[in-house]
């Protein structure tokens, strides 16, 4: 997959079509990037890279991971009004997008004391990389990037083959380096894939109380993981039930975009 920037301004590109931006051709301008909310800058580099990309002067105000409040100017730009027009969009999509990853992220982990709060798989097609790299700018754990990264053992591989069975070919095919975590719907599920041999059983769909009487019945050097339907409203329950992380898709699939803007001065 092709993680630079610049490559996603072919969507955009029209060539002689593009009357919109030729609109400005010949002329110059001076333009400042403003966020109208709150939370954590991100996409910043994204958006400095795309404008540089079509010769565009630019001035990072902020950094990736930077608290921003409304109002605040993130990046100054000047340049070619035909190139600025050009880019505008794509570098506000990058910024607000991965900007309400990032706060979102943040408010999670501000709120989940020391459990780790993680992303997962449920991430845009083509934008997987910026929005996981959204979520460790927020502070969070963007989790396996690909199926390489972990073996995760779910529902469906138990159902196909069983749990002992799933977990001892995991061990046999994978390397020492990867864990292997099983996915457990139950509390019985839940110590049987433990004495199988898992590294990580993430206790899916349960309350926090159920995740609390786990935990309790889990060795202490197998890792436990939340996931389900976990908000922020409620992931400081989660984590106080004694987890080791907690994992919610909402990061990356219902995360409100900050409103950006571009003004020309």
């Amino acid at each position: 997959m092709d993680t630079r920037p610049h490559a996603f301004l072919e969507e955009d590109g029209a060539g002689w079509r593009d009357v919109t931006s030729a609109l400005v051709e010949g002329h110059d301008a001076d333009a400042v990037v403003r966020t109208r909310d709150s939370g954590v800058a991100a996409g910043v580099a994204e958006a400095r890279s795309l404008f540089e990309h079509v010769g565009l002067a630019v001035e990072a105000l902020v950094d990736d991971g930077d608290a921003i409040a409304a109002g605040d100017d993130l990046l100054r730009v000047s340049g070619d009004a035909r190139a600025l027009l050009e880019a505008e969009r794509l570098a506000l999509n990058f910024l607000g997008s991965m900007g309400g990853i990032a706060s979102a992220t943040r408010t999670c982990v501000d709120r989940a004391g020391e459990a780790r709060v993680a992303a997962t798989r449920k991430t845009t097609p083509g934008f997987r990389y910026f929005e996981k790299k959204a979520v460790r700018v927020g502070g969070g754990d963007p989790h396996r990037y690909n199926l390489a990264d972990a073996v995760l053992i779910k529902e469906n591989h138990i159902d196909v083959v069983g749990l002992e069975t799933a977990v001892r070919e995991a061990r046999e095919r994978a390397s020492f380096t990867t864990k292997i975590e099983v996915e457990a719907e139950t509390e019985s599920q839940a110590r049987r894939a433990a004495s199988y041999g898992a590294d990580v059983v993430l206790l899916d769909n349960m309350t926090p109380a159920e995740i609390a009487d786990c935990v309790e019945t889990l060795p202490d050097d197998v890792l436990t993981e939340a996931s389900g339907g976990i908000t922020p409203e409620t992931v400081a329950d989660y984590a106080a039930a004694g987890v080791d992380v907690v994992s919610m898709g909402s990061l990356t699939h219902s995360a409100n975009w900050l409103d950006v803007t571009l003004l020309t001065e």
